[in-house]
């Protein structure tokens, strides 16, 4: 089934989605403000911006305009950073149509509130009734190579879910469903979090065995998150909880581990994010903090995590209060 895609980002991640959208036989169209990649795009089936080496879909086609992008889409896909998607719901929204359906491919929270980047959608763009999620362990470098792949796609609406699985499904993607967008999305964001944490413990050489702890618990306090959130704690054992967890917290080519190492290694926190880039778990952990205390909530990791990017407590100290909590029973059941 052929369908209409617009993606809104033109970046490694949106890039590599259109791409893939479009090898499995999609209309595709992908908006970016950079005249330069649209026409590397449209005349040269490149973005050498992101991938230099690489190459296109030749039917793949760009625009700067986001009233060109709606009009020809069904389907919109919104592959932008979690603090760009709250400008961008207002830019789009005049354009979409109650006919429209949207697909967020982004992760993190709105840092004035907290509030999922499926509720700013909703927020700016009410006509719009139908929203999915996509997430899981996928590195857009991989995605772009044609490298084997699961992904999530999460939403109440069985037969939207069922569209976007088609529209992605490749020799190289494999999409499962879930009906929990809810949970797609903080485990989509907490793993940011955990990330930076397996960053600095490595950073500071602690060992496989430390790293492997603090994941599993962190994990868990995870769970109880999403579950606050009005989510299903399931959900965090799957592809947008633990397999994105596994993939990001193990690898530098994910900025927020690298990020976490630097910081473990001493480089001073505001220095490590200038070499590292966009780093969603710094946001993503004072939120979760704030939002722990709301719910009382107990998140002990993730917010040693914030306590050491805000320069409260030492890596060492973190580490050692962490260490010296009170025992307690894994599983009560």
């Amino acid at each position: 089934m052929s369908l209409k895609w617009g993606v809104v980002g033109g970046g490694a991640w949106g890039t590599a989605l259109a791409n893939t959208l479009a090898h499995a036989g999609n209309d595709v169209m992908v908006w970016d403000r950079d005249p330069l990649v649209v026409d590397d795009v449209n005349s040269f089936h490149q973005n050498r911006k992101r991938y230099p080496d690489l190459a296109v879909h030749d039917k793949l086609r760009a625009t700067d305009s986001l009233e060109e992008l709606a009009e020809h889409s069904t389907h919109l896909l919104v592959a932008v950073p979690s603090e760009v998607n709250v400008v961008m719901a207002t830019q789009v929204s005049p354009y979409l149509t109650g006919e429209h359906k949207l697909v967020v491919a982004a992760k993190g929270f709105r840092e004035s509130d907290g509030a999922l980047m499926t509720e700013v959608w909703r927020e700016a763009a009410p006509q719009v009734q139908k929203i999915a999620v996509v997430t899981g362990p996928t590195f857009a470098r991989e995605l772009m190579e044609k490298k084997v792949t699961a992904m999530l796609v999460a939403s109440p609406d069985a037969a939207l879910r069922a569209e976007v699985a088609d529209s992605f499904e490749t020799e190289w993607v494999r999409i499962y469903e879930n009906s929990d967008m809810v949970g797609a999305q903080v485990g989509g964001a907490v793993k940011n979090v955990l990330a930076i944490g397996a960053g600095i413990l490595d950073g500071l050489e602690m060992g496989y065995n430390a790293r492997a702890a603090m994941l599993t618990r962190g994990l868990g306090e995870m769970a109880r998150f999403v579950q606050a959130l009005g989510g299903k704690s399931g959900t965090v054992w799957g592809l947008a909880g633990m397999g994105d967890l596994l993939l990001t917290a193990t690898s530098t080519l994910s900025r927020n581990y690298r990020f976490g190492q630097l910081v473990g290694k001493g480089v001073p926190v505001h220095e490590a994010k200038l070499r590292v880039g966009t780093v969603e778990g710094i946001l993503a952990a004072r939120i979760m903090t704030v939002q722990a205390q709301a719910h009382g909530l107990d998140l002990a990791i993730v917010s040693a995590v914030d306590g050491i990017l805000h320069c409260d407590v030492t890596p060492l100290q973190a580490i050692e209060y962490l260490m010296q909590r009170p025992r307690t029973v894994e599983f009560d059941g």
